[in-house]
C-alpha cells in the first residue's frame, strides 16, 4: 500500500496539517492532554471552569488552550447531524487508484472537494474511504461519477449510500466511556427538532470557531447576543449540536484508527445490529448503508492488540455479523461541516 506509514489528522480549513505522532508526543504535557479531554466535552468552557477543575492557574489555562489552537493540535467547532445542515443525502465512497498519480496530492485533490468532508487512505479492498455529503441523489450522482470517478489518478469508486447516520462521536476520548448518560445515539434528539435557517447560521459561524464570542456571532447573524445563546443552549439541549475540540487521535494515545466493514447474516436486522456496535467503547461513527456490506463502523484504538480485541471478541461474536471487513487508517483529512448554501429556485 502506497502512502505514509502514520497517521496525520489535517483539518481543511487553510490551515496546516496536524503534527505526526512523534512531534504531538514531544511537545503535549499531561495538562495539555487533560485541557483536551475538558475541551472535547465542552468546547466552549471557560478558562476559569478548567483552572478550577484541574487546579493550576487561569492564564495558564488560557496560555495552553490558546497554543494548542496555534499549533493545529486541536480545532473547536460545531458538530451536527448533516441532515439538519441541509444535506439529506450522504455516502461513503470506496477509491480504488490506478497508480497513475502520488497518493498525496491526490488525496489533498479529493478532500478539498466541496461535497467532501472526509478522506481516509486505507490497506484493504480500498486505497481511500471519502464520505461525501449532497443536497439531493441528483448532486450525489454528480460528485461520484462526474468527479470522484473521473479524478486522476482513481481507476473505480464504490458507493455506499448512507440509510441511517446511527451513532457519531468526535471525541475520541469521550467514546471509550459509553456508560455515560449524556452519551446517546446521534439523530435520537434531532428527531424531533429542526433548525431554521437562523439556527444554520449560528452554526456555520461556530463551525468555523466554536469559542467565536456570541456577540460576535450575534453581529454577524444579525440578532442579539441574548438570542444567540438562547438558540445554542436549545440546540445543544435538544442533542442536535455539539461543541467540541476535534484532535489528532494519537495525542490522546490512540495510536491506530480503523474502519471495519460488516455484512449482517440474513434473517438478522441491521438496525440491530448498528445498536449494538454503538455499545462498544472504541467505536465512534456507525452508519447503516446500501451495497456490498450492510454498516461501516469506525473505530479508534490504541494499539494492534487492540484491534485484534475488537475485531476478534468485540464485532465478531455480535448476533447478526455474517463477516467483515478491516481496513487499518494511514492518512485522515477532516473538515468541519458548514450548513447547504441555499440554490436558486430552493424553498424557504
Amino acid at each position: 500500500m502506497r502512502g505514509p506509514s502514520h497517521l496525520v489528522s489535517g483539518f481543511l480549513d487553510g490551515s496546516l496539517p496536524l503534527p505526526g505522532q512523534d512531534e504531538v508526543d514531544a511537545r503535549l504535557t499531561e495538562l495539555d492532554r487533560q485541557l483536551v479531554r475538558l475541551l472535547q466535552a465542552d468546547g466552549r468552557r471557560s478558562f476559569a471552569g478548567m483552572a478550577r477543575d484541574l487546579g493550576v492557574p487561569e492564564k495558564t489555562v488560557r496560555r495552553k488552550v490558546n497554543q494548542l489552537l496555534d499549533d493545529n493540535v486541536i480545532q473547536i467547532t460545531a458538530v451536527a447531524d448533516p441532515a439538519l445542515l441541509g444535506f439529506p443525502v450522504m455516502a461513503l465512497v470506496g477509491l480504488a487508484f490506478d497508480g497513475g498519480q502520488a497518493v498525496k496530492p491526490l488525496m489533498n485533490s479529493l478532500a478539498e472537494l466541496p461535497a467532501v468532508d472526509y478522506a481516509v487512505v486505507t490497506t484493504g479492498r480500498y486505497d481511500a474511504l471519502v464520505e461525501v455529503l449532497c443536497r439531493d441523489t441528483a448532486e450525489l450522482l454528480t460528485v461520484v461519477h462526474d468527479t470522484l470517478a473521473r479524478t486522476p489518478g482513481v481507476g473505480s469508486a464504490e458507493v455506499f449510500p448512507y440509510l441511517q447516520l446511527h451513532y457519531q462521536e468526535p471525541a475520541w476520548d469521550v467514546a471509550q466511556d459509553k456508560a455515560a448518560p449524556e452519551r446517546t445515539e446521534e439523530g435520537e434528539g434531532a428527531q424531533a427538532a429542526s433548525l431554521d435557517a437562523t439556527d444554520r447560521h449560528i452554526i456555520g459561524e461556530l463551525s468555523l470557531d466554536g469559542r467565536l464570542p456570541f456577540q460576535a456571532v450575534a453581529e454577524t447573524v444579525g440578532i442579539s447576543e441574548s438570542q444567540v445563546r438562547k438558540r445554542v443552549t436549545r440546540m445543544i439541549g435538544d442533542r442536535v449540536l455539539r461543541i467540541t475540540a476535534i484532535a489528532n487521535p494519537r495525542s490522546l494515545g490512540f495510536g491506530m484508527q480503523v474502519w471495519v466493514a460488516i455484512r449482517c447474516r440474513p434473517g438478522q436486522g441491521i438496525e440491530a445490529l448498528a445498536r449494538l456496535l454503538t455499545k462498544i467503547p472504541s467505536i465512534t461513527y456507525v452508519v447503516a448503508c446500501a451495497g456490498r456490506f450492510d454498516i461501516f463502523a469506525e473505530a479508534v484504538c490504541r494499539d494492534a492488540q487492540d484491534v485484534m480485541r475488537l475485531i476478534d471478541s468485540e464485532i465478531r461474536t455480535l448476533p447478526g455479523v455474517e463477516r467483515t471487513e478491516l481496513l487499518m487508517c494511514l492518512d485522515l483529512y477532516y473538515r468541519a461541516v458548514r450548513p447547504a448554501e441555499r440554490r436558486t429556485g430552493d424553498g424557504a
